[in-house]
């Protein structure tokens, strides 16, 4: 079975604690197994994520940018994660700090 398969069957327990300053969020594509790192960064108290150098809308998520930003301005990370799966990617691990 493929990795992407395997994460949406069984997906990894993400636990956010306290409010990061900047996170990492590695992402397996449904194409080829692909991976990719997403950059989360606080700029003035909001965060800003960059998914450079591939375009936003590349990875099919059926939320604006900024709403996903939002939900992470006000800490609501299990539905960020949500929301980050409902593309074509699923999320494989976390990094934080």
């Amino acid at each position: 079975m493929d990795l992407y398969n395997k994460l949406k069957n069984n997906p990894p327990k993400l636990k956010v604690e306290g409010k990061p300053t900047e996170m990492k969020i590695d992402v397996v594509s449904v194409m080829c197994d692909n991976k990719y790192r997403w950059s989360v960064k606080q700029i003035d108290g909001n965060y800003h994520i960059s998914t450079s150098p591939f375009s936003y809308t590349n990875f099919d998520l059926p939320y604006y940018k900024d709403d996903v930003e939002w939900e992470m301005d006000n800490g609501n990370w299990n539905k960020v994660f949500r929301m980050i799966n409902e593309g074509t990617t699923k999320i494989e691990k976390i990094k934080y700090r």
